[in-house]
């Protein structure tokens, strides 16, 4: 229920998603139990038995999830989401998409909103521990004898430890996704369970201790779920709390506790629906969001509730209790079958869906994701009529036909922001004499996060054909692991070259080199980038003459841009306050940081080059023929070079005065 409760915004409940690891600890108890019972009893083990059961069990009620989601999908899907759908079925349909959404982006990001079947990562993990757990335990029977069960179940679960504690001390680019999705990292957790089978008949009856045992319990998995957060790294040393605590509530059977928590009609009956609401909370969250996007949490929370429920006694009692309780072995046989190839069926559909472009024909019959008469839809086409869009940005969204942006046209949009990047001068390679010119008079360096390309690009648009000016791409320093002393800064990741990329920027020779650094972050006057000016700060202080540039942050949305404008036919969504979820014009006065105060820079407002009056409604989202950005915040290359424009228009006499060529114009 933790899961749920946190999907569904529930406040106080950061931790909720431990309720999957609960999870994978009664599960590694119970499928335990019943592999080491077979195998004392019988000395040996049916692994098509087990697997057939297993099968019956998690596969039918699945597929019929899928399916009806898939359904939703086509109705409510923008074209790149619904292409990520169609990816996302097959992976779930094959029982690896926790592969896929570990390839992808974390469990976390706002991108999950429009992923319905990002839930099945769990279930991917548990149908992977099942190819391996039994023949684990099998072996270590046949090779060590009953002694040898717990030995190894203890050893697999150890070693699963240490892989996580290497992962997390070596820190590669995106460690916290791979602990979080892959199976090998999960098995301490279903080994945690499985030692319950040969602890749960040596305890004591003792209800007194079995009473301490609950409460211990029950304190472990409340405390986690009421103190951890999001993004974190899970499951590390963090994940022993909840796991053992589930284990000792799972061992104090005799507990009084036990009858008023979990064998009470309730707690009885929802433990019985427990997989099918699991199935259907996740994909009706995600549609409710899709159709009711600016509703009051209360009124999503109830058809989040209603809904989800609603859904799983349907799945439950005619799908789930239908298939599980086969009766002869033909009759098992006939529905693995089906399963198989019902399974492969939506694979193949999957693919389809994954091939189709997105099917922007839909437009043409409907909205997807919209209701007809929507007030949002009705709110947004009115300021698309009536916006006063900033100056030299005509929102051509207003004025043009509306077409729906193919999944294809929005990777293409995307993709454009590096186009200049390969032929750049880079940090790492300054001995590159094709593309490094350090004899050039004015030396630039290009500082920041994922946003420096937008800056790249505005300054490519204005010097790129400049033969005065050297402009050097650092190449961000996300995911990079920053070590920043007072006069040093470093970075030991070698993954994206961080660690030559920093060797060369702390170098005083290279920064004594440098005229100007332009600074572009999101956020980039927030506590986030404190280690950022803090790295400013020091190389003023190795080049005491070098200028600087701080461009601003800009809009982000609540969805991908690309997204809005395709259910609400106006780029004019992307500036909606009912959408914008960053808008900080005051970013310097509010600034925590005090180099944001202390230091001597040119300030460059986004707000001022593109909206009136830091109005939100007047801001621009749209130019040479672009968005203002495909995604939730990184501009387009058109919009970028627009602010090539708009910056060459408000500071040609600023950038003089720091020591660029007076620019003619932009290119």
């Amino acid at each position: 229920m933790s899961v749920l409760l946190f999907h569904f915004g529930v406040p106080g409940l950061g931790g909720g998603y431990i309720g999957v690891d609960v999870f994978f600890v009664i599960s590694g108890f119970l499928i335990t139990n019943i592999i080491v019972d077979e195998v004392l009893s019988t000395s040996g083990f049916s692994f098509r038995n087990f697997y057939s059961r297993r099968i019956r069990r998690i596969v039918p009620a699945l597929l019929a999830t899928l399916a009806a989601t898939t359904l939703l999908a086509l109705l409510s899907l923008t074209p790149a989401d619904l292409v990520a759908y169609g990816r996302s079925l097959a992976a779930s349909a094959a029982s690896v998409s926790n592969l896929l959404f570990w390839s992808e982006s974390g469990y976390f990001d706002a991108a999950s909103q429009t992923k319905p079947l990002l839930h099945t990562w769990s279930l991917s993990v548990e149908e992977q521990f099942y190819l391996f757990w039994p023949a684990l335990i099998y072996l270590c029977f046949r090779w060590f004898g009953r002694k040898g069960l717990l030995g190894g179940i203890i050893v697999a679960g150890l070693l699963s430890y240490l892989a996580n504690h290497l992962v997390a001390s070596h820190q590669h680019v995106g460690y916290k996704a791979s602990l979080f999705f892959l199976p090998q990292y999960r098995v301490f957790e279903f080994a945690i369970g499985a030692t319950g089978c040969f602890l749960q008949g040596k305890l004591p009856s003792s209800r007194r201790l079995h009473d301490l045992m609950m409460a211990a319990g029950l304190a472990l998995v409340v405390h986690s779920i009421a103190t951890l957060r999001e993004g974190i790294v899970f499951p590390y040393a963090n994940a022993i709390a909840p796991c053992v605590g589930t284990l000792l509530i799972i061992l104090a059977r005799e507990s009084t506790v036990v009858g008023v928590l979990f064998t009470n009609r309730v707690s009885v009956w929802i433990g019985k629906i427990s997989y099918s609401l699991y199935l259907t909370h996740w994909p009706v969250v995600v549609f409710i969001a899709q159709y009711l996007p600016t509703a009051d949490w209360g009124i999503r929370f109830a058809f989040m509730a209603l809904l989800s429920l609603a859904s799983a006694v349907i799945l439950h009692y005619y799908v789930e209790v239908r298939f599980r309780h086969a009766g002869p072995s033909t009759e098992t046989r006939r529905i693995v079958g089906k399963a198989v190839t019902a399974a492969a069926t939506l694979c193949v559909l999957g693919a389809v869906i994954l091939t189709s472009d997105g099917m922007t024909w839909r437009y043409r019959l409907f909205t997807p994701g919209t209701l007809p008469g929507s007030t949002t839809l009705l709110a947004i086409s009115s300021a698309a009529a009536q916006g006063t869009p900033a100056a030299q940005a005509a929102d051509e969204s207003v004025v043009r036909p509306f077409t729906p942006l193919s999944s294809t046209e929005i990777d293409a949009g995307k993709g454009r922001r590096f186009t200049y990047l390969p032929a750049a001068c880079h940090i790492e390679s300054l001995q590159d004499r094709n593309q490094c010119f350090m004899d050039r008079p004015v030396q630039v360096l290009i500082f920041g996060n994922s946003h420096e390309p937008d800056a790249y690009n505005a300054f490519h648009h204005i010097f790129g054909k400049d033969e005065r000016v050297n402009l050097i791409s650092f190449g961000t320093v996300n995911n990079c692991d920053m070590k920043l002393t007072a006069t040093s800064v470093s970075s030991n990741t070698p993954e994206l070259a961080c660690d030559q990329r920093f060797k060369v920027l702390n170098d005083p020779a290279f920064v004594r080199q440098l005229d100007i650094v332009v600074y572009n972050t999101h956020m980039g006057f927030d506590e986030v980038a404190r280690n950022l000016w803090e790295t400013m700060a020091l190389l003023l202080k190795k080049n005491p003459s070098l200028r600087l540039v701080a461009i601003g942050s800009y809009l982000q949305t609540s969805a991908e841009c690309s997204s809005l404008y395709n259910k609400y036919r106006t780029y004019d969504a992307c500036k909606s306050e009912e959408f914008v979820n960053y808008w900080a014009p005051d970013e310097r006065a509010r600034s925590p940081i005090p180099e944001v105060k202390t230091l001597d820079y040119l300030y460059i407002s986004k707000y001022e080059l593109f909206c009136t009056d830091n109005r939100m409604d007047t801001c621009a989202t749209f130019a040479n023929g672009e968005p203002a950005f495909y995604d939730q915040h990184h501009l387009s290359l058109g919009f970028a070079e627009y602010m090539g424009d708009r910056i060459v228009e408000l500071h040609r006499r600023d950038l003089a005065d720091l020591g660029f060529p007076v620019p003619t114009q932009a290119h």
